[in-house]
């Protein structure tokens, strides 16, 4: 994909994003909130390196699913509460430590049929977000 599509791709699904209602998901039985940092995971790891464009490409056109899939998500696959640091260090070098939680909820939507898996995150005792996005059947077991 060259450079004008790829950044035209990047524009329209930014837009689409920031207009997303959260919607329901029954199987963790909350609304799943759409802020900055979900769709920055979708260009950057979570170290803060920019992803390959190629995996870019592939999580921006997989967004347009997610919504249908939390909202048809049947299974909670994983399920995951750990204490990490979180945000930039502090002036002493250290982070702030906090508990995050991570599901992965798997739907069948599209026209296509695709299995996909979408992450979702609670920071603390904030709203659960969007994290992630991937298609099924790729060896891809972890949550990322």
């Amino acid at each position: 994909m060259g450079e004008i599509k790829y950044i035209e791709l990047l524009n329209v699904r930014r837009e689409e994003y920031k207009n997303y209602i959260p919607p329901y998901c029954s199987v963790i039985r909350d609304y799943i909130f759409f802020n900055s940092e979900g769709f920055n995971h979708l260009r950057f790891r979570t170290d803060g390196s920019p992803r390959k464009e190629s995996e870019q490409i592939y999580k921006l056109r997989l967004l347009s699913l997610v919504i249908p899939a939390i909202k048809m998500a049947t299974t909670v696959e994983k399920y995951e509460r750990r204490l990490a640091p979180i945000g930039r260090k502090k002036k002493n070098g250290l982070r702030v430590m906090k508990e995050i939680e991570y599901w992965a909820i798997l739907a069948v939507v599209g026209r296509q049929r695709v299995k996909i898996k979408v992450i979702l995150r609670r920071i603390g005792t904030g709203k659960i977000h969007f994290w992630s996005v991937m298609k099924l059947g790729q060896n891809q077991k972890h949550l990322s």
